[in-house]
């Protein structure tokens, strides 16, 4: 069910697109930003979804896809920018395709880039219209250190995620130009430095100074308790730096069923044994963020005050450079 419209206007920086209601009678569409059948319409659509549930301002998110379909929809996502309905859309997040193939997560495996390549990501760049706002990258991608800069040099903000990188490379990564941790708690870190210090590699991208952390608060991908000490380690570091995403799923909102996942698998959306809905296996949330924020608030675990921030003025001020690099920051006075 859909979450009334915010009285805080929200910003989601991870939005991989969402299901919205049927029109002239028909079935509920499935829009996803990542397909190669992605039409401008849809993305009207679901634009126009988000708005009516209270996210004002939004990046578009493509996960790891064949190079022509990223291209292909980075054009259509800047060709939407410029439509007027499009003022929501702030600019593009490309999730990949750099990523550690063991924590790849739903991306699909054969398009999955453990190496760097700065002439592919200059073309996906070139055919956004530089519209690209943030990326997602693993610090343990081939040449990491050198790509990172260089994107970040373009005045794109960069992100590490889907990795399973030591402390050694998260630390690299921050010097080399890394501001972000995206979905904080998922997909990242699975196994234990190689001297026993467990979690040391948490420790590293939760206690750096100058990265916001974003983290998908649906009760799904990770739990209260994560959410609780996570927080009080990034507040007591260095405040401000929460970010809530919703990391929403095409399915998000869909009705129960069967559907097609990001690489051509089947993926259920079913009740799970709390009664939540949710998809099978995991591809994003099924929450959009006014809804997360809901999940949030019933945890308990985080002030209303840093609720609020961490979906309002912290997600702006990680992507400022970005935003005012393409004319897209908004006036937070007609957000309030």
């Amino acid at each position: 069910m859909r979450a009334q419209t915010n009285a805080n206007k929200l910003i989601d920086l991870h939005v991989n697109g969402l299901t919205v209601p049927g029109r002239f009678g028909h079935m509920p569409e499935v829009v996803n930003f990542s397909s190669a059948q992605l039409t401008l319409d849809q993305i009207r659509a679901a634009t126009e979804a988000l708005a009516q549930s209270g996210t004002a301002r939004f990046l578009a998110t493509l996960i790891t896809g064949a190079p022509q379909t990223t291209i292909r929809n980075v054009q259509l996502l800047a060709r939407a920018m410029r439509e007027p309905w499009g003022e929501p859309i702030m600019g593009i997040h490309l999730e990949g395709p750099f990523f550690s193939m063991e924590c790849k997560g739903a991306h699909p495996k054969q398009f999955v880039r453990e190496e760097s390549d700065i002439e592919l990501f200059k073309e996906f760049f070139a055919a956004a219209d530089e519209q690209v706002v943030l990326t997602t990258v693993s610090p343990t991608v081939s040449g990491a250190t050198d790509f990172i800069g260089r994107i970040a040099q373009m005045g794109v903000a960069v992100s590490i995620g889907h990795h399973n990188a030591d402390v050694d490379q998260i630390e690299q990564a921050f010097k080399a130009g890394a501001t972000g941790v995206t979905h904080a708690g998922n997909a990242w870190s699975k196994s234990p430095a190689e001297d026993g210090r467990k979690n040391m590699e948490v420790a590293a991208q939760l206690c750096e100074e100058k990265a916001f952390v974003m983290v998908i608060p649906d009760g799904v991908h990770v739990n209260s308790t994560f959410i609780k000490y996570a927080y009080k380690i990034v507040e007591k570091i260095q405040p401000g730096r929460i970010i809530w995403v919703s990391d929403a799923s095409p399915f998000a909102g869909a009705p129960e069923g069967l559907y097609v996942g990001f690489a051509g698998e089947s993926v259920t959306v079913a009740k799970d044994d709390r009664g939540q809905l949710r998809t099978f296996p995991l591809t994003g949330s099924y929450l959009l963020l006014p809804e997360c924020l809901d999940v949030l608030r019933a945890m308990n675990v985080v002030p209303e005050k840093d609720v609020v921030a961490g979906a309002t003025k912290t997600p702006l001020a990680f992507v400022e450079s970005a935003l005012k690099r393409i004319n897209r920051f908004p006036d937070l006075g007609s957000l309030a």
